[in-house]
């Protein structure tokens, strides 16, 4: 064998010992970090898992006897923020309710208030033009709410007819606005602002937009409201979403109507009517036990 033969057999050696070490020591590495991402991966899916057992224990619970919900309501005459408590019974459930609403009158609109002449006085702010009141009610009763359809869909969602009845008191806050009042006697003149509600000795003023500078403060008239009570009625439609699927949630579609002992002004010039009607849409979040 010629030199030249031999150092070509001696470095070949030396790359196949050079090389060898190095490839598998990456390979090691990168069996490594696979490893350790699938362990990684592993871990996150447990505390995943986990998490929604703990869901499923606390509110999701197909076999509860009872429920908690909140959840509020959009009205054609307002809003209502509602608290339920279900009571199972078979394919019967018995219902407590508590709603709290804001009455609007459909022909209250928000314009901006004028005042260019006494700018020292403050900036113009929003006001309902010819708003007499705010209106705002407290409900309490009691229900039943009967299956209709239980578990449609392969056990996804159950529809439920739900009526419930009980007392209604009506809250009638006066509606404060922030008046200018100018004294012509001095020059130039001088003004001030008065907060004052509607009055029958005062309406031409009350309804003079130049001299409306905007609403006042919202508790403003807290100390004077008139309370009215009454009765109404509910009736609804309730879907519910599988209890094994989803959150406790639930969705109502229905009619409201309240009866009062005397009318409920809410805007200047407008008839006032002892009753409230108005259709809803709903939706309540909460625990099942």
């Amino acid at each position: 064998m010629s030199s030249v033969s031999i150092k070509i057999v001696c470095g070949c050696a030396l790359m196949f010992w050079l090389v060898i070490p190095f490839r598998l020591h990456a390979q090691a590495s990168a069996w490594g970090a696979a490893t350790g991402a699938k362990k990684e991966a592993t871990k996150t899916k447990g505390k995943l898992k986990n998490l929604k057992d703990h869901i499923e224990k606390w509110g999701l619970d197909s076999s509860y006897n009872r429920a908690f919900l909140l959840g509020g309501k959009i009205n054609t005459d307002g809003w209502s923020g509602c608290v339920w408590f279900v009571k199972r019974k078979n394919y019967t459930n018995n219902i407590w309710q508590i709603s709290f609403s804001e009455i609007r009158h459909e022909k209250q609109t928000k314009q901006k208030g004028k005042n260019t002449t006494f700018p020292e006085l403050g900036n113009a702010t929003p006001y309902v033009f010819g708003k007499i009141n705010n209106l705002y009610t407290l409900q309490v009763g009691f229900g039943k709410e009967k299956i209709l359809l239980p578990g449609v869909m392969e056990g996804n969602l159950s529809v439920s007819y739900r009526y419930n009845t009980g007392l209604s008191l009506a809250m009638l806050k006066p509606y404060y606005l922030k008046m200018l009042q100018v004294d012509y006697t001095n020059s130039p003149p001088i003004a001030h602002i008065l907060q004052d509600h509607y009055t029958h000795e005062d309406s031409a003023q009350f309804l003079n937009d130049k001299l409306i500078l905007g609403a006042s403060t919202w508790s403003k008239g807290l100390d004077a409201i008139d309370f009215v009570p009454g009765a109404y009625l509910e009736t609804a439609l309730a879907i519910t979403p599988g209890k094994h699927k989803t959150f406790v949630q639930q969705i109502t579609l229905g009619l409201n109507a309240a009866l009062y002992y005397k009318p409920l002004p809410i805007m200047q010039g407008q008839q006032a009517y002892p009753w409230q009607v108005c259709l809803f849409a709903g939706v309540g979040v909460g625990k099942r036990w």
